[in-house]
């Protein structure tokens, strides 16, 4: 089976989509499926506005068995596309949805002809909302192959204009991949048919993250005797390091030997708004900006208590990667964080936005080893049952080989 897997942006870029995508694609790869994705030659969603050329990525490559294809964005006026989409959005202007997806993220109308020509038995799409979706409709249209979706929603982002969006492309779809029941029932409640979707959930390939030395970690950066803080992850808006970083007066009032570690690809809002919050100047606090990928798994075993308080999650993969680890997460209580945490079993929730809020439940684990103890064991054992790569991986090989031959 060829899977030909269109996204805005891949390996190197380091978030959940593409984290995801890469581990059940090399899987697939592994077992005999001919898996090509399909992407830009960007890393971050940034960039979109203001292209890199980034010359250290190759046009084409083959990484862990999956080939992959980079298209370089046109030199079209952004600011326009981006006037033009807007328009579309916002007005009931005939055939407006096409218009927006091709005026939108990634601004690579030629995907489609790229799939197209390599003929695959099934097309895959993801994230929404990217143009992605509208890419592989119409490149399946061409080929005559079933396409499927993956939103990997933000319910935050899906405003009544996006819904609408939403509504007319979901439905055109062979299949729809969410990653919680409260994806689907979102969907759902948009019209979209029930038979349709499948609860996939994401994994974490245990065996490739492997055991931490957080050991070697603490030393690194000088955090010995230290308990440890980590935020993992894009320091982008709505990511909520900025509460985190404002929660720390409180904690360091009680606690005032804990360290915070901010671990992540930096972005134009983070560099403009960390050296504001005065937290940012304390010793105590150890910003990250890029770290190779083989230190994940130090950084996770270092802390005491992973803390992702983010607005902006359709599922979570770092939680995951913390509880492989043994630790306690923290997220925020956003439809996808409150169906994957159990609160007060193997984590705990707080809501978005409020940095006492969340100094409270850090204090909570901070004061008690052995809560910290349990709730990292429970995670782990949850990971290991419900959500390793492998088993994930087999349950989407088995939904597409019935989509492909029915």
């Amino acid at each position: 089976m060829h899977i030909v897997a269109l996204t805005h942006l891949f390996h190197p870029a380091r978030g959940g989509t593409e984290i995801s995508l890469k581990e059940w694609a090399k899987i697939l790869a592994a077992k005999g499926h001919r898996l090509t994705v399909i992407t830009s030659n960007q890393i971050a969603l940034e960039d979109f506005r203001l292209p890199r050329p980034n010359p250290f990525l190759a046009r084409e490559e083959v990484l862990e068995g999956i080939h992959i294809r980079r298209l370089a964005l046109g030199k079209g006026r952004r600011w326009v596309l981006a006037k033009t989409a807007a328009l579309a959005l916002r007005s009931p202007i005939p055939r407006g949805e096409r218009l927006w997806f091709r005026c939108h993220v990634p601004h690579l109308p030629n995907m489609i002809g790229e799939a197209a020509a390599l003929r695959p038995d099934l097309l895959y799409a993801v994230p929404f909302p990217t143009a992605t979706a509208y890419y592989a409709w119409a490149a399946a249209r061409r080929v005559g192959c079933p396409w499927v979706l993956q939103p990997h929603l933000h319910f935050r982002d899906i405003n009544p204009s996006l819904a609408r969006i939403l509504r007319w492309i979901a439905p055109k779809a062979t299949a729809i991949l969410t990653n919680t029941e409260k994806e689907k029932a979102f969907l759902v409640g948009l019209g979209v048919d029930e038979a349709k979707i499948h609860v996939t959930a994401q994994g974490v390939d245990l065996s490739a993250l492997g055991k931490g030395d957080g050991r070697r970690m603490r030393e690194a950066l000088g955090l010995t005797g230290k308990k440890v803080l980590l935020f993992l992850g894009r320091k982008v808006e709505h990511k909520g390091w900025d509460t985190l970083l404002s929660a720390m007066p409180w904690i360091w009032r009680e606690q005032p030997e804990t360290a915070l570690i901010l671990a992540g690809q930096s972005s134009p809002y983070f560099q403009e708004r960390f050296t504001l919050n005065p937290s940012a100047k304390d010793p105590r606090v150890v910003n990250l900006d890029d770290f190779p990928e083989k230190d994940k798994a130090d950084l996770l075993a270092a802390c005491d208590v992973l803390v992702l308080p983010s607005q902006a999650e359709s599922f979570g993969v770092v939680f995951l990667e913390a509880w492989s680890q043994g630790k306690p997460v923290i997220g925020a209580r956003i439809p996808a964080v409150e169906e994957m945490i159990h609160e007060g079993r193997d984590g705990l929730l707080v809501p978005y936005g409020d940095p006492k809020a969340l100094a409270e439940k850090v204090l909570i684990l901070l004061r008690d080893p052995e809560l910290r103890r349990a709730l990292g064991e429970r995670g782990k054992e949850k990971v290991k049952e419900r959500y390793g790569v492998e088993r994930i991986s087999a349950g989407l090989e088995d939904l597409f080989l019935k989509l492909v031959r029915p």
